[in-house]
């Protein structure tokens, strides 16, 4: 199908995803700790204004505002039994952004990824679910990106447990006809790189891989400096096409909340090395915006040599 074409544009590398959506959609008035993919019924034309404002600084693949569309993560708020509206209504706002997005200079098609992260209900020995509750908990919002107008990718990312990862994996794998990319967040210490749940980077891509991931990344938590490392240990892993998404430096706590303190040019330097340790796709989790995805699209049209400018 022709969702496959980003797999090929993946083996070309130097793919740009977006940035972060939750931050861009408080900026834009979504009150703190209210979930953010009720807006996409609710507020559908601030949604569009963030995916339209990535597109426009050139991002090829766009994330779905669904990161927490899962029965659990909704309930909190008394809206467990609208995961299936949310998660169509959010799909439906990416395809619709892009559509009416020019492809740019480049003249290149761009993607939309369903974005999904844990689903809210943790595994033994820090929650009780057992995995066939975890499974139903991804049932749902992948169920609706498999129905219609399909995404181009499943993005099941910011994972920090790897039986999760590999049971969220496994659903998507049975119920939507499209690849699959599983990012984990990692913390850096003197042994390496380490979920919170103590899944070791080469490991668990080794996993990833073997269980059927399409694409095996990481996310949030490490500046985009400790990714550069991160992704050495990840491509001397793994065959599979790597995808990257670091913060935008360690955040600075301040009155209102974490400031993200990196400068978009700092961003876009790393970003190139990313492409040079043979990430596939890069793009921005934590404190990123628009501003470092149009740096980084720059620094790669302008880069000496390069095929894609």
């Amino acid at each position: 199908m022709e969702s496959f074409g980003i797999m090929r544009r993946l083996a070309e590398g130097r793919l740009l995803f977006d940035g972060g959506m939750g931050s861009m959609l408080i900026g834009l008035g979504l009150p703190a700790g209210w979930p953010p993919e009720e807006w996409n019924v609710s507020r559908p034309e601030a949604v569009t204004r963030v995916h339209r404002a990535y597109l426009d600084a050139g991002a090829e693949v766009v994330g779905t505002n669904t990161f927490g569309a899962t029965p659990a993560r909704l309930a909190t708020h008394g809206l467990a039994d609208r995961t299936a509206e949310f998660s169509t209504a959010g799909l439906q706002l990416a395809r619709k952004a892009v559509a009416e997005t020019s492809r740019g200079a480049d003249n290149r098609r761009r993607f939309v990824a369903f974005s999904l992260g844990p689903g809210g209900e943790m595994l033994p020995p820090v929650g009780s679910a057992d995995p066939d509750r975890v499974r139903r908990e991804f049932l749902g919002p992948l169920r609706s990106a498999g129905g219609g107008d399909a995404p181009d990718l499943i993005l099941i990312e910011t994972m920090i447990d790897l039986r999760e990862a590999l049971i969220a994996l496994e659903v998507a794998k049975n119920t939507v006809d499209v690849p699959v990319a599983v990012s984990l967040t990692y913390n850096r210490n003197p042994r390496g790189f380490f979920t919170i749940m103590g899944d070791e980077a080469s490991k668990a891509a080794k996993q990833l891989e073997a269980a059927g991931a399409d694409v095996i990344g990481a996310n949030c938590s490490i500046t985009s400096g400790d990714m550069l490392n991160l992704a050495a240990v990840l491509r001397s892993s793994t065959t599979v096409p790597l995808l990257c998404q670091p913060n935008a430096g360690n955040p600075a706590i301040r009155a209102g909340g974490p400031v993200y303190e990196q400068a978009p040019e700092e961003f876009a330097e790393h970003v190139q090395g990313l492409f040079d340790a043979g990430v596939n796709a890069v793009g921005g989790c934590c404190g990123t915006t628009p501003d470092f995805i149009r740096r980084a699209s720059d620094a790669i049209r302008h880069r000496p040599g390069d095929s894609h400018g």
